[in-house]
């Protein structure tokens, strides 16, 4: 969908900008929460309407109020029908993010045959057949501008776990739980907890020789299985967030060099830490 301020339409739109209907006024405050940790945004629209014509289309259903968003970032355009004076809706995780154009309308729901509202324009003579969908007025477009949350460290999705069912010198991954957990055998469990507690050259080194491999096999698991499996657990949007940052495709992934990827080329670091700065 299309709407800009040169638009012009067949039978009189109440807008902002033209003279289609006089001595009216149509407009909504616009505002939305973010919550950060869920990747999540709400808006809510608080309506201001004085057209009793198209007020009694709304109260009797046959029109209705809503907004087009539109956010270049997520590719998302939708049209979102509001609770009309005062509406709210809540979007996915992940539906909006940087800047999103929303532009309030309400539109005809049902056929309406002999549309006339007071105060239209002479040029608009006689009644007007509205088909479902057919616009009745139209705001200014609003801007927010919606924040990308901080990544969580790419360490807190993964939880180290001792288990008795595996064989000492490897470990197994497991991804149905909230944190990705990573098994392992008594005495390999104890020297990963020393190195990594140890000092920050140390820690490098678990991350080349634990995660690395574990983030290959999350990646190859998401590839071939498939997100949907995953999507109830609590790490899954982290990863996909970490993914889309760094440009990691889940749906055609290059192993090796998207592990390094997200890993934040955990070599490079350790270089640094050992003191060549070359």
């Amino acid at each position: 969908m299309k709407i800009s301020e040169t638009t012009s339409y067949p039978h009189p739109v109440l807008t902002p900008w033209s003279h289609d209907i006089a001595d009216a006024t149509f407009s909504a405050d616009i505002k939305f929460r973010e919550r950060l940790e869920q990747r999540q945004v709400d808006i809510h629209c608080k309506v201001e309407l004085d057209h009793p014509d198209i007020l009694s289309l709304i109260s009797s259903r046959h029109a209705t109020f809503g907004c087009y968003m539109q956010c270049l970032e997520t590719g998302l355009r939708r049209v979102q029908p509001l609770d009309f004076p005062i509406g709210t809706h809540e979007f996915a995780p992940g539906a909006m993010l940087g800047r999103v154009q929303i532009r309030p309308m309400i539109w005809a729901a049902t056929t309406i045959p002999d549309y006339a509202p007071a105060g239209s324009h002479p040029e608009f003579t006689g009644t007007f057949c509205l088909a479902p969908g057919d616009m009745i007025a139209l705001g200014d477009v609003q801007t927010i501008d919606v924040a990308r949350p901080p990544l969580p460290a790419m360490e807190s999705i993964f939880e180290i776990k001792l288990s008795r069912d595996v064989e000492e010198g490897i470990f197994s991954v497991d991804p149905g739980s909230d944190r990705i957990a990573v098994h392992m055998a008594e005495h390999t469990h104890r020297l990963v907890q020393e190195l990594r507690q140890t000092n920050e050259a140390s820690k490098a080194v678990v991350m080349n020789a634990l995660y690395a491999p574990v983030v290959m096999e999350i990646l190859d698991q998401l590839h071939t299985s498939g997100s949907g499996q995953f999507e109830q657990h609590r790490w899954y949007h982290p990863f996909l967030a970490r993914c889309e940052a760094v440009g990691v495709d889940t749906t055609n992934p290059d192993l090796l060099n998207d592990a390094q990827k997200l890993l934040e080329k955990p070599f490079a670091s350790l270089k640094c830490l050992t003191g060549d700065q070359e």
